[in-house]
C-alpha cells in the first residue's frame, strides 16, 4: 500500500512541478506593448525561416556531395570492371606513382619554406611573405629573398630621400588594387614596393591586416 502511495506521488509531482515553473514563467515574462510584441514575433519568425532555410541548403550540399561521391566511386568501380588482371596492376601502378609524386612535391615545398624561414631574418624578410617568395630550389629561393630585400630597401630609402628634401604634399592615390579585405601577401613584390612608395600609410595599414 506504502509503494503505491508513494508511486502515486511520485506521478503527481512532476506535474506538479512543471505547472508550477510555467506559472513562474508567465510570472516572470515581461509586459510588451502589442506593437512591440508584434515585432518580436516577426523577429523570431524570421530568425527560424532563416535557420530553417540555412539547414536546408546544408543538408542539400552534404547530399549533393554525397551523391557525387557515390557515382565517382560507381564509376570507378564500372571502369575497374571492364579491366584485365595486367590492366588493373598497371591502374594500381599508376596510381601508386601519381600519389607518390604528389607526396615527394608535398615534402619538397615542405624543404623549400623551411630553408626560406631560416634565411628570412638575415634579408629582413617576413614570415608571411616566405612562401612567396620560396622557389623552385635553395638557389632560386635565396635570389627571391635579396631582389625582395633590394626592393624593399631602395622603396624605404626613397621614402626617406623625399622626406629629407621636405616634400610634405598630401600622399597621392595609389594605382595599386587595394580592395576589399586584401593584405600585403595578396599583392605581387612589384605592386608592394609600389604600394610602400605612393603610399607609406596605406601600406603600413596593409601590413597590420
Amino acid at each position: 500500500m506504502e509503494d503505491r502511495d508513494k508511486n502515486l506521488n511520485s506521478n503527481v509531482e512532476p506535474e506538479q512541478q512543471e505547472q508550477d515553473e510555467k506559472k513562474n514563467a508567465q510570472k516572470d515574462k515581461p509586459d510588451f506593448t502589442p506593437e512591440q510584441q508584434e515585432w518580436i514575433d516577426k523577429f523570431v519568425s524570421h530568425n527560424k525561416a532563416q535557420a530553417k532555410k540555412e539547414m536546408e541548403d546544408y543538408k542539400k550540399k552534404v547530399d549533393s556531395s554525397i551523391d557525387e561521391r557515390i557515382n565517382q566511386k560507381l564509376a570507378e568501380q564500372e571502369r575497374r570492371a571492364k579491366m584485365s588482371a595486367e590492366e588493373k596492376a598497371a591502374d594500381d601502378r599508376k596510381h601508386l606513382e601519381d600519389e607518390n609524386r604528389r607526396l615527394k612535391a608535398k615534402i619538397e615545398r615542405n624543404d623549400r619554406l623551411s630553408y626560406g624561414r631560416s634565411i628570412a631574418d638575415q634579408y629582413n624578410v617576413p614570415m608571411t611573405m616566405v612562401s612567396r617568395l620560396v622557389g623552385a630550389n635553395d638557389e632560386e629561393t635565396e635570389a627571391n629573398m635579396k631582389d625582395f630585400a633590394s626592393a624593399f630597401n631602395n622603396a624605404v630609402q626613397s621614402g626617406v630621400d623625399k622626406r629629407l628634401a621636405g616634400n610634405n604634399q598630401p600622399q597621392r592615390g595609389t594605382q595599386v588594387d587595394v580592395g576589399g579585405d586584401k593584405s600585403l601577401d595578396d599583392l605581387s613584390l612589384e605592386d608592394q614596393t609600389k604600394l610602400f612608395q605612393e603610399n607609406p600609410d596605406l601600406y603600413k595599414q596593409l601590413a597590420r591586416r
